[in-house]
């Protein structure tokens, strides 16, 4: 082809081959599940644990939480680090992964809980790309 052997022929064969590979690497949405919600709760503090599933091809990030029944909580998200209870800023979930929050390691903190607080809440999860989770979970003492 004549059009190849020419500046302008490189060019878009260069473009050509450019596209091709990002059409290849496009991730897509992500897809957030969640399975196994629980809270512990001592005194006016809980830490809430679950498995939060992403089935879909794109990454996405929990950037936060609250609690829908109780507004003015403090919901925090925290790992340990060297050994020591730390807060972070965010937990990334990348495509097609899992994240555990469990004890001992990544889970989430919540603040100012009701000393008679029974039963059920709900933990609304905020993730940048998918946006709100609203996940219900009994409450264990």
């Amino acid at each position: 082809m004549i059009l190849s052997k020419t500046p302008i022929g490189y060019v878009l064969i260069v473009c050509i081959v450019l596209l091709s590979v990002i059409a290849c690497t496009e991730k897509g949405p992500p897809e957030i599940s969640i399975k196994w919600p629980q809270m512990l709760v001592e005194g006016d503090s809980g830490a809430a644990f679950m498995v939060i599933f992403n089935k879909g091809k794109g990454s996405d990030t929990l950037k936060g939480c609250t609690v829908k029944e109780y507004t003015q909580l403090t919901c925090e998200l925290h790992d340990i680090v060297k050994g020591r209870m730390q807060l972070v800023r965010d937990f990334e979930v990348p495509a097609g992964e899992t994240l555990e929050l469990k004890p001992g390691g990544r889970h989430l903190m919540l603040f100012g809980l009701p000393e008679n607080l029974q039963g059920e809440i709900t933990i609304v999860l905020h993730f940048e790309k998918t946006g709100d989770v609203p996940v219900k979970t009994g409450v264990v003492r």
